[in-house]
């Protein structure tokens, strides 16, 4: 791990103070940190790389070339996908509210 992907990760858990009890709650108290960490993961490796900005227009571009009833499963996928991205988050925090309350 690159050293300003720690700094960053630092930085985080240090205005995180594991009072808050999800995610989102943690997220909103330090979302520029959160935000400065997965930038400096997404830098670290073509392995990380997304497009957060770009995303948008890719996926009306796909949306728009398909036709409506294929529209509703791709909407199913999206959704899915980025319920699965919500629930990983979570279980990352909660794994490490776990390991910050074992030491």
């Amino acid at each position: 791990m690159t050293t300003d992907i720690l700094q960053c990760a630092r930085k985080l858990a240090s205005v995180v103070s594991g009072d808050q009890p999800t995610f989102d709650d943690a997220r909103r108290i330090a979302e520029p940190e959160y935000q400065a960490l997965l930038t400096a993961i997404r830098s670290s490796s073509p392995r990380f790389a997304f497009d957060r900005d770009g995303r948008p227009g890719a996926i009306d571009a796909v949306r728009e070339a398909l036709p409506a009833m294929e529209r509703e499963v791709f909407e199913a996928v999206l959704e899915d996908h980025a319920c699965e991205v919500a629930a990983i988050e979570e279980a990352l925090y909660q794994f490490a509210l776990a390991v910050r309350l074992r030491t």
